[in-house]
């Protein structure tokens, strides 16, 4: 199985050459309906500049890197990108080899759409294809864990839950006692060779903590003589808030921690035209004749105010009033006998049968556009939790409240990741502030284009979590 999804990778850039000619073709008969009118030449000159193009642009912008842990939204974002890097570089050629003498203006902004397209469609074709024959078991690489037996089983659970990641864990190593219940324990750590020359392996993971490095160092060199590739899950928690290079100083690596990307004013300046430009749109193109109807419909359903307003934390613990269409019958209680917050489940009796539809479908949170072109939010960011949910997990879940570090949004990466909804533990919560320190540290301008598409994705599909 050794490189199998190597070939799967050129396969992705190989395709894209049909997918040019094929786009080109379609766009100039579109404008043109002729060839007579432009020389062969010219032909050829315009195909082999924009296949050029092409893959300068898609080198530059990383568009086939291997995504099989990821979602298509990351793809389309990419997608996106590089069109956009495409369309300079051919454009200068276009003016350089003096093209436009030739072509109607019509035909590039065609060639771009329609090269857009295909390229979204047989990318997801590619991709969906590449789930099914791993789903079924046909293609995978063979990886073992060199680990404890919690970690190894929480391991093995991801990889069997997720088939698609082409990844088949045949078991794990361990010197301690034994203690395996999912996962197949295959022995001790000092057998990792005739493991890796009896099970033929394409991968070793190595989730040893940091006492054990003259065993990480051993299974290390083992695997580079095998030619099996190495993963070191590393021990790092308190690394986990801000985001981490490693450099060589001499030979020497060091972790250096970074300042979050946020804490930069320029890409705060990026997020806030972001924010205001995409609120405009959203008011502009939707909301003006939204807004209307779903204010008829909460007035004429239920007696109560149209809007609810509620106090919650934004950027550095500072209140602000997050606003939502009203989904509840008025003046309902939000706490129990003993003051504790009562989160919003399914079937709950104080929630309206517009109300109920409106959460299903996020429709009552779009009033918060509002609070992003005030400010006090952005679109995307993590989730604002009310004060009393803020306070009951402050001290309960680890780094909490690192995650009021930038603004809140409306959509959010630990959202899109399935984490949203009632959260009944403190695991549960814990889940959700982990996926939002990884945003918080991993910020950039692509993902909020990626969280944004991946949430109209998630809105179209329905999700089980929203009540």
């Amino acid at each position: 199985m050794k490189g199998i999804f190597n070939r799967y990778l050129i396969a992705k850039v190989v395709l894209d050459f049909p997918v040019l000619i094929t786009a080109y073709i379609c766009a100039f008969f579109m404008v043109e309906k002729s060839t007579d009118s432009i020389p062969l030449s010219v032909h050829l000159v315009f195909v082999t500049t924009s296949v050029f193009s092409w893959y300068l642009a898609a080198r530059i912008s990383r568009l086939n890197t291997e995504r099989r842990f990821n979602k298509y939204a990351e793809e389309i974002v990419f997608i996106c990108y590089t069109i956009l890097l495409f369309a300079f570089i051919q454009g200068a050629n276009i003016f350089f080899f003096q093209l436009f003498l030739y072509y109607n203006s019509s035909i590039f902004y065609d060639y771009l759409a329609i090269l857009f397209g295909l390229l979204f469609l047989v990318k997801y074709i590619v991709r969906k294809y590449l789930h099914l024959i791993t789903n079924k078991g046909k293609l995978f690489e063979r990886v073992i864990i060199v680990s404890e037996s919690v970690y190894a089983e929480h391991f093995f659970e991801i990889l069997s839950r997720n088939a698609f990641y082409g990844y088949k864990c045949l078991g794990a190593l361990y010197d301690g006692p034994d203690g395996f219940e999912v996962c197949p324990y295959l022995g001790k750590t000092d057998n990792v060779e005739s493991i890796i020359k009896e099970m033929d392996l394409d991968e070793v993971v190595i989730a040893l903590p940091q006492k054990k490095e003259k065993e990480i160092n051993r299974i290390i060199t083992v695997c580079n003589q095998h030619r099996v590739n190495v993963r070191i899950i590393p021990n790092y928690i308190h690394l986990t808030t801000n985001p981490i290079t490693i450099e060589n100083i001499g030979l020497i690596p060091v972790i250096s921690q970074q300042a979050l990307p946020l804490d930069e004013w320029g890409n705060q300046l990026i997020k806030r035209v972001f924010d205001i430009v995409f609120s405009l749109l959203f008011f502009i193109l939707i909301a003006s004749w939204l807004f209307p109807i779903l204010i008829l419909l909460v007035k004429i359903t239920s007696a109560g105010p149209v809007f609810f307003k509620q106090k919650r934390w934004g950027l550095n613990n500072s209140h602000i009033n997050v606003y939502k269409f009203r989904t509840m019958y008025n003046q309902v209680p939000t706490s129990n006998g003993d003051g504790k917050f009562l989160q919003t489940e399914r079937d709950d009796v104080r929630v309206t049968p517009l109300g109920r539809f409106m959460r299903k479908t996020s429709l009552d949170e779009l009033p918060q556009f509002l609070n992003s072109l005030r400010g006090d939010m952005s679109v995307v960011g993590p989730r604002p939790h009310p004060i009393p949910h803020n306070l009951e997990f402050l001290n309960a879940v680890s780094s909490y409240n690192l995650r009021h570090l930038i603004k809140p949004g409306i959509t959010g990466w630990a959202q899109v990741n399935g984490f949203r909804g009632i959260t009944k533990t403190n695991l549960d919560m814990q889940n959700r502030v982990n996926y939002d320190l990884y945003y918080i540290r991993k910020w950039n301008f692509w993902l909020d284009c990626q969280i944004v598409l991946q949430t109209i994705i998630n809105l179209l599909k329905g999700e089980d979590q929203a009540y």
